[in-house]
Formats: structure tokens, sequence, C-alpha cells
């Protein structure tokens, strides 16, 4: 009998030991699964932020090609027109509204090199030319003579020969915005010799590369955005603003 306790008791702690190992087997087995998990969870979401960081990537880069194709058909539309940024006449001027319009799109969009390339282009030294400010007295002092030969003027506006009217009032116009502006305060009233028409011209006759130069200025300060420069060979002076409503009333009868 004493043998076969033995035995029960060695069965017994037998059975106990393996009870705890097969426990422990499972636990063990139980958390490496669970750590599995976790790992292959780590590397899901890994994955997925690199595939969304990858996306972004080419998002940005195609935003940027196509940021860079759009400059560069800007550049390539605005490029046969660079030339004509310091001529005058009117196929200038439309050649500048277009350079200018390419130029403020880009810059708008965070690309400013046309815009800077366009100022460097129009960019001259022009002295000031202030004058003290004219008597309303004196507003038709002069008229009647004809501009000097050889001269430029920077012209704002252009109306018919039966409008003079109009034409002095929008040179009053001007000169107070050229004068909120610190341009040139001489805005004056010519008629040309072969159409007839009246002009409003900013400034005093001068050469060509100033007369360039102030009308960029006028279009710059929005003076007049279709500023530009021409010869004004044989024009009459027919006035200076400011011109008072008496004057004009005479004028016009």
């Amino acid at each position: 009998m004493s043998t076969g306790s033995k035995l029960s008791s060695f069965e017994a702690v037998v059975a106990g030991f393996t009870s705890v190992a097969i426990f422990t087997l499972g636990y063990s087995h139980w958390r490496l699964a669970i750590r599995q998990d976790e790992q292959e969870a780590r590397i899901e979401r890994q994955r997925e932020e690199f595939e969304r960081s990858l996306l972004q990537l080419q998002r940005e880069g195609d935003d940027k090609r196509a940021a860079d194709s759009f400059e560069l058909e800007l550049v390539s539309l605005a490029s046969p027109h660079l030339s004509r940024l310091r001529d005058s006449g009117r196929d200038a001027a439309t050649s500048q509204r277009i350079v200018a319009a390419a130029a403020e799109l880009l810059a708008s969009r965070g690309r400013p090199a046309l815009l800077q390339l366009t100022e460097k282009i129009r960019e001259q030294s022009v002295p000031p030319q202030r004058t003290d400010a004219q008597d309303p007295q004196a507003a038709t002092d002069g008229a009647g003579v004809p501009a000097p030969r050889n001269a430029w003027l920077v012209l704002l506006a252009t109306f018919p020969g039966n409008d003079r009217k109009k034409a002095e009032d929008v040179a009053n116009d001007k000169l107070r915005v050229a004068k909120d502006l610190g341009m040139i305060p001489v805005v004056s009233v010519y008629k040309t010799r072969l159409k007839g028409r009246y002009v409003v011209a900013l400034g005093e006759p001068v050469d060509r590369s100033r007369a360039l130069s102030l009308a960029a200025r006028a279009r710059r300060g929005n003076l007049s955005l279709d500023a530009f420069a021409e010869p004004g060979d044989g024009w009459e002076l027919t006035g200076t603003a400011p011109f008072p409503p008496a004057v004009r009333s005479a004028s016009l009868q």
C-alpha cells in the first residue's frame, strides 16, 4: 500500500507539472500571437502612411509639373512681345498689355520671374520733371503753339476732333491722379495734325527714351493702362490742365 501511495503522489506531481507546463506554453503562445498581431498592425500602419506620403509626393510633383508647364506656356506666349516693351504705338501698347497680364497672372501664383524680367526691361532712370502748379487762368497759355519737332509725347487718352471738352475734363482728372502718384504734374491737350484728334498727354515733349520710360511709369501707376509714347511733330498745343469750366464753355462756343 505504501508503494502504491507513493506512486499516486508522484503521478499527482507529474500531472501538476504537466498542467503548469501546458498552461505556460499556452500562455506564451498567446502572448506571441498578440505581439505578432501588434507587429503586423504596426507594419500595416507604416505601409499606409508610406503610401499616403508617396501619393502626396506624386500629387505635389504633378502640381509642380503642371505649374511649370503653365508658366512655360505663358512665357512662350509673352516672349514675342518682350521686344516691344520699350516701343511706342498702339501695337506696342497691345503687346505691353499682353506681357503685363501674363506677368501678373504668374506672379499671383508665386512665380514672379516674368514680372521681374519685364520690370528690368522697362527700368530706366528718369529724372523728375516737376514744375510749379499752374494758375487756372494760364490753362490756355501757349495754345496754338506746335510741339517741338523730333519730340515725343506720352499719350494717356485720345478723343475725336469734336470732343475737346471731354479731352479737357479727362486732362483735369489725369492731373489730379498724377499729383497723387507723385508724378509729373503737367497734363496737356494737343490736337493732332493729320486726323485732327485731341490727345491728353503727360508731361512736356521729351526725347524718345524718356517718353518710353514715362509711359511705363504711367502704366505701372494705373494712371493709364494704355499709356504709350508717340512722336508729336507738328501737333498743336490747345491748353494745359487745370481747365476751368469757363474756359471749357468758351471753347465749345
